[in-house]
């Protein structure tokens, strides 16, 4: 029999009851979701969302605040205050660095660092942070196009994790959330050239992107759909999880980030090598032709800083390898090779883990010597990075007083005038 009005009326109103209860007891217990930090970006994929603040529950809960501008720093001027020397910093999750406060991450300690060094004859001194997770070094170098320069930055940094870095240039070895949504550089004709399909994904439309910007814009308000949207990302995080496992599998490793221990046994993976060596020299190009420094920092590896001997070497037996250092130093000899100043992190932080017996990676009991660096890890970092660029502007100031510059920003040691 056909329902009545007072039936549709009835189950119209449980059909509206259900979501409101749900909100409203979402509300009772002061449910607080993830923030959405990422929104679609047509030029790189995607961005940190501006203004954006909340707290959020990955390795360490943490409250996060992303500026104006899209990337999370404190708010900076794009023209350069007088007498300032600005370091840009560009690199992933390492450097986004959301698992520590803000004035904890290697970024802020350096820039507090090297003020209080005086390094750079009496001028003050700027850090901005333009770390996005999952970046590649082709984002980083579409980062640096687009948007580093507006900052008048007179030393840019590229912080380089190995680990990921590499494989991550490559669209079949990428293990990004979305891999599908990542520029690549692909080589034709002897030179690197940018594939731009990605621009076709249909997330990036822009009807996709105002629509997205609107289901945001909405989600502040009900909580309902702000825990929705974070079951949603779970989901797509464990799905990308289980891609990692299967290429780590075909590549016949445990992790896949173990596959830099050892020179590329598969064609993926030496191309993987080829494009990021290409890259660098790109953003080493880059980086000379608008007049500024330029020095990549290699973060050391998960396992470089295992601070048990007896750990340490039983994964160096199960991986068949002597040390962890092979894509350090394949990294190191290169940018010798092309005159690109390099700072590895390596050796300061694993010494000073295994002396002191202390993890830099993880929070907890549970956790140690996975994830991201702790504030101590960060700590360290900004230390290393900073005795060094002291070192170098001491050598600076010695070679420009008995010579006469060949430039008239002079060069940090090992950059090509």
């Amino acid at each position: 029999m056909p329902a009545t009005k007072k039936e549709l009326l009835l189950a119209t109103l449980v059909f509206l009851a259900i979501p409101a209860l749900a909100e409203l007891g979402l509300r009772v217990v002061h449910y607080s979701a993830e923030p959405q930090l990422y929104a679609p970006d047509s030029e790189r994929g995607w961005k940190l969302r501006a203004n954006l603040e909340g707290v959020v529950h990955g390795e360490n809960r943490q409250f996060v605040r992303i500026n104006s501008h899209g990337f999370r720093d404190v708010e900076r001027s794009y023209e350069k205050p007088q007498g300032t020397v600005r370091i840009a910093v560009l690199g992933n999750s390492w450097t986004e660095a959301l698992q520590v406060p803000q004035d904890a991450t290697y970024t802020s300690v350096l820039q507090t660092t090297l003020s209080a060094n005086g390094c750079f004859a009496g001028k003050s001194v700027e850090v901005l942070n333009f770390g996005v997770a999952g970046y590649s070094t082709a984002q980083e170098l579409l980062t640096l196009q687009q948007e580093v320069w507006k900052y008048e930055p007179d030393i840019v940094f590229l912080a380089f994790y190995p680990a990921r870095d590499i494989a991550n240039n490559v669209r079949s070895l990428n293990n990004a959330v979305k891999p599908e949504q990542s520029p690549y550089f692909f080589y034709r004709g002897g030179r690197l050239v940018l594939d731009d399909s990605f621009r076709a994904v249909p997330a990036l439309q822009p009807h996709a992107i105002a629509l997205e910007d609107l289901s945001y814009q909405l989600d502040q308000h009900v909580l309902l759909l702000q825990a929705i949207g974070a079951l949603q990302r779970i989901a797509r995080t464990k799905t990308a999880m289980a891609v990692v496992k299967e290429k780590a599998a075909r590549a016949g490793v445990d992790n896949l980030e173990y596959s830099i221990y050892t020179p590329p046994a598969d064609p993926a993976m030496e191309e993987a090598w080829r494009v990021t060596e290409g890259l660098l020299t790109g953003v080493r190009d880059e980086v000379q032709n608008h007049n500024a420094q330029f020095r990549l920092i290699i973060l050391p590896t998960r396992p470089q800083l295992i601070p048990e001997i007896t750990k340490r070497d039983a994964l160096l037996r199960k991986l068949g390898v002597s040390d962890f250092n092979y894509a350090e130093q394949r990294i190191q000899t290169f940018c010798d090779r092309e005159h690109i100043a390099a700072i590895a992190l390596a050796p300061a932080l694993s010494t000073f883990a295994t002396a002191n017996h202390v993890y830099l990676n993880g929070f907890n009991k549970n956790t140690l010597g996975t994830g991201h660096w702790n504030a101590t890890g960060h700590r360290l970092a900004a230390e290393a990075i900073a005795a060094q660029l002291c070192a170098d502007a001491v050598a600076i100031e010695d070679e420009a007083s008995t010579s006469v510059r060949r430039a008239t920003a002079a060069p940090l040691k090992g950059t090509t005038p």
